[in-house]
């Protein structure tokens, strides 16, 4: 025996509440879609949980008949957006699910704005994550770039950048409140380090400096940013003399930064000094295929192209 069961959806934006018929397992899978807690973006193995077997054989046309109802919308062979409130989510909703079984975070330009570092819009939301295997890795790529042909939808892309070490992707790591939706992201220490670990990324050695000084400007908790960088220059050797050449190149400005600032800071450039010291190895910051300058003191070739974008901006400023 068929049923038939009608349920309201309010469309809160349209002010008005059109009504739509669902048969039974569409009305099931369409109360699993409204929980607070439900998926925005899943598969349609996401969607059969829990369903019997018997209803689970017709279930593609299920969810055919749900995107044509306006409930899902397809943005890829089996893979679909939850639009059951009558809304697109925004993109900031989707990453936890792109990412779900990996470790990950949301940091860099995004981040930045958040904690008053940038004072640019992001648009492109760069997540730092790992992957446990090739598959995973490819179904991430694939996602992000289903959903990069919606991004004026959504409000942005979302970027997956590779962590440099899987040992140190939860150091300096917090939740936060992100355009809504609470999120894994980098503190404002870890943020400055990933500056220089994903240069390129954000723009280049002058957005680092750039974050850098209003960092240094605000509450930031030095010993946290000494602790952080410490144990991540064991697995990523470069950071120390990255850091500490910015540090360094940051406080020959003066009155960029306060007293006391000046004087943790400068502590925390003979330590990064020590640590870079330890090794006869030598670090580029920048292409390495490019023209660079040699600083012994850092072990450190950085490229013209980078000199010359920290150059324009002190002499700007």
């Amino acid at each position: 025996m068929s049923y038939r069961i009608l349920i309201c959806l309010t469309y809160t934006h349209l002010h008005m509440r059109p009504s739509r018929e669902f048969g039974a397992v569409e009305a099931e899978v369409y109360r699993k879609l409204v929980q607070p807690e439900a998926p925005k973006i899943l598969t349609l193995t996401d969607a059969m949980e829990g369903l019997g077997k018997a209803k689970a054989n017709s279930f593609s046309h299920t969810m055919s008949s749900l995107e044509s109802k306006g409930v899902l919308k397809r943005i890829g062979k089996g893979v679909y957006l939850n639009k059951s409130t009558g809304l697109m989510p925004k993109v900031v909703d989707l990453i936890p699910q792109v990412f779900r079984n990996t470790k990950y975070y949301l940091g860099l330009n995004a981040v930045a704005n958040h904690w008053g570092l940038s004072s640019q819009i992001p648009y492109a939301y760069y997540v730092i994550c790992t992957s446990r295997d090739e598959a995973q890795k490819k179904r991430i790529a694939s996602w992000c770039s289903m959903l990069k042909r919606l991004e004026k939808d959504l409000g942005g892309t979302i970027v997956p950048v590779v962590a440099h070490s899987l040992a140190t992707i939860d150091k300096g790591i917090t939740q936060s409140i992100i355009d809504g939706s609470q999120l894994l992201i980098s503190t404002i220490e870890r943020t400055i380090i990933d500056a220089v670990m994903f240069t390129e990324e954000i723009g280049g050695p002058g957005e680092a400096l750039l974050w850098t000084r209003r960092a240094m400007a605000k509450s930031i908790d030095y010993n946290e940013l000494e602790k952080i960088s410490s144990r991540i220059s064991v697995r990523i050797n470069s950071v120390a003399p990255r850091l500490g050449f910015l540090l360094e190149t940051m406080l020959t400005d003066i009155g960029q930064i306060p007293v006391e600032g000046r004087i943790s800071a400068d502590r925390l450039v003979r330590k990064l000094q020590s640590i870079a010291s330890k090794t006869r190895a030598t670090y580029n910051w920048g292409s390495e295929n490019a023209s660079a300058e040699y600083f012994p003191k850092w072990h450190l070739h950085i490229s013209m192209a980078y000199l010359n974008q920290l150059k324009e901006l002190r002499s700007f400023e």
